[in-house]
């Protein structure tokens, strides 16, 4: 396994940084919408299905990331989406016109898709017998950059123009590109590269099915989560001026409690199992949701601490279904199955925003029906249809 004996810790770092800058990206577009549609004088609408679509095309990236894995091994996949992910938002930082802007972003966003599943590969070689605290490692830097990115991002746009973001986190990940290919030259992709057509093999496995459910279910719920639970704490207790910053920060902090969150459930994988953790941080997920969204005849504090136990539960399920699902393969599967769980939570990623919309948005029975029943069905899929 050349992967893994090479030097461990630099390998650690160099596979916790792409979803790191990747993080840095997809939690700072929200606070770069209004400067994009000023600049290319677009709606919300058009701006929202822009950034819907990538969404889908980081699903497609991800399912795609199975097939590049098979034939080139995760290493070259990795590079393969630092690359797509990196230099397209160079463009992007420039004004190229909308049509360009949104070809550009595409394509990063297709980038990223092929990176993510295949750093969990490369982790769970890297630490064979503690592949929970792996994908932790992996999962926690994401959460990283969501917490780091939007206050970096958002001072910049104080001061400078807003393409300077997107140069920034472009040259990120560059950085991370470089050191990634430091910390695996000389290594070699075999131990790294499955025998074709796994995915067939892998849709036969039950498990790995059931596991892509719970991935739909539970990233529908968290994605939707993200979007819309700021909107509800602003439109349910009048937060307006100054507090609305407050509100935005905690929101930040809660990111950030996430991933040790997400440290925590692989840590909890290794030694209790994955089905107990899953459930206890879904059930959890389902509580303090429930009653952040019951909380209008309570004060802002009260669901201000609902929600900060809320995000250090919610994400979870993406450590577990991704690490539960390599257990269940062989090692020649094991980017399929990465693949085929991941791609899935892409699918309710993309799904559930657009829902809780069409019910009403920021307000309490779409956000229960959008992102509490999911988790609800979620902790129902790994309890009663997982088998150890």
């Amino acid at each position: 396994m050349g992967v893994c004996v090479l030097n461990r810790y630099p390998a650690l770092v160099a596979v916790a940084l792409p979803p790191l800058v990747y993080g840095m990206f997809r939690f700072t577009i929200g606070i770069l919408v209004p400067k994009i549609e000023s600049q290319y004088l677009i709606n919300d609408s058009i701006m929202g299905l822009i950034v819907s679509v990538s969404v889908g095309v980081v699903g497609i990236g991800v399912f795609a990331s199975s097939y590049a894995a098979e034939r080139f091994g995760e290493r070259k996949t990795v590079l393969l989406g630092l690359v797509l992910f990196s230099f397209p938002l160079l463009g992007m930082s420039i004004d190229l016109g909308l049509a360009t802007f949104t070809m550009l972003f595409m394509l990063s966003s297709l980038g990223s898709g092929l990176f993510i599943p295949a750093v969990y590969g490369l982790v769970s070689l890297i630490l064979p017998k503690r592949r929970g605290v792996g994908a932790g490692i992996v999962s926690s830097s994401y959460n990283l950059g969501g917490l780091v990115g939007p206050a970096i991002i958002g001072y910049l746009l104080l001061y400078y123009y807003w393409g300077l973001s997107l140069l920034l986190i472009s040259l990120a990940g560059v950085v991370s590109l470089v050191i990634f290919v430091g910390a695996f030259s000389g290594s070699s992709d075999e131990a790294t590269q499955g025998a074709r057509g796994q995915l067939r093999q892998v849709l036969r496995n039950r498990n790995v099915v059931v596991l892509a459910l719970a991935s739909l279910l539970a990233d529908c719920g968290f994605v939707t989560y993200v979007s819309w639970t700021p909107s509800f704490l602003f439109r349910t207790f009048g937060v307006s001026g100054g507090l609305m910053a407050v509100v935005d920060l905690l929101f930040g902090i809660g990111v950030g409690l996430g991933g040790i969150g997400v440290f925590v459930a692989g840590f909890l994988l290794d030694r209790t199992g994955g089905k107990r953790s899953a459930v206890l941080g879904g059930s959890v997920s389902c509580l303090a949701t429930l009653g952040l969204y019951l909380s209008g005849s309570l004060s802002l504090l009260a669901a201000l601490l609902l929600m900060l136990v809320a995000s250090f539960f919610l994400n979870w399920f993406w450590t577990l279904v991704t690490v539960m699902s390599q257990l269940r393969v062989s090692q020649s599967q094991r980017s399929a199955a990465t693949s085929l769980v991941q791609s899935a939570g892409f699918v309710g990623a993309c799904a559930g925003p657009g829902l809780a919309g069409l019910l009403g948005g920021a307000t309490a029975v779409p956000l229960i029906l959008t992102v509490v029943a999911p988790y609800v069905a979620y902790v129902a899929v790994i309890a009663f249809l997982y088998k150890n």
